[in-house]
């Protein structure tokens, strides 16, 4: 079964400065029959989704300066009918390492260089760039926020939270504009 990718959008206005605004809507999973190597049975799979919240997340962005969103992301990664051991894993990326975020006016980019992701349950402890190269997302463009064993048919679910920083030290002559693009979130099981 396969469903939707978790879709967050991330945006920025202009006031007096800049002003950036993270919010995020509907969400969905990825899920497979995988068929692992060697002489394994087949992994199948009932149902994976992820939501998210809260709707909007706001940076309010210096040029050549890093700064946190003002709320985390909680996202909920839950599965059901699984039927051998597995493991579920949830990335967040971008479809484009170049451009994360794209200006209105002028082409202006904020590469995936300058967004982080920290999500002190899962992988990046720290605050991480949005620059792996993962199954899921483009090259470059991805970061893996967790990975979590499953059991012979358990059903379950995990709720962490995903702090953002964008950091424009790297783009100290980034214009004031509204930049606008979106961040997915998709889980996946192996």
């Amino acid at each position: 079964m396969r469903k939707r990718p978790r879709t967050v959008f991330i945006g920025t206005q202009v006031l007096s400065g800049m002003v950036a605004v993270l919010s995020s809507f509907s969400a969905g999973a990825q899920a497979l029959k995988v068929t692992p190597k060697q002489s394994n049975p087949n992994i199948i799979l009932g149902t994976l989704t992820v939501s998210a919240t809260p709707s909007q997340v706001t940076f309010n962005l210096s040029s050549g300066k890093a700064v946190v969103g003002n709320n985390p992301v909680n996202i909920t990664t839950s599965w059901s009918g699984i039927s051998v051991i597995s493991s579920v894993s949830l990335y967040g990326f971008f479809t484009n390492s170049s451009a994360a975020l794209t200006g209105n006016t002028g082409g202006n980019l904020i590469p995936t260089s300058a967004v982080f992701g920290q999500m002190t349950t899962g992988l990046p402890t720290a605050y991480t760039a949005f620059t792996q190269t993962n199954p899921l997302g483009g090259a470059g463009a991805s970061l893996k926020l967790f990975t979590q064993s499953i059991l012979i048919g358990v059903n379950g679910n995990r709720t962490d939270a995903l702090g953002l920083k964008i950091d424009l030290t790297s783009l100290p002559k980034l214009p004031a504009d509204k930049y606008t693009g979106t961040l997915i979130l998709q889980a996946q099981v192996f």
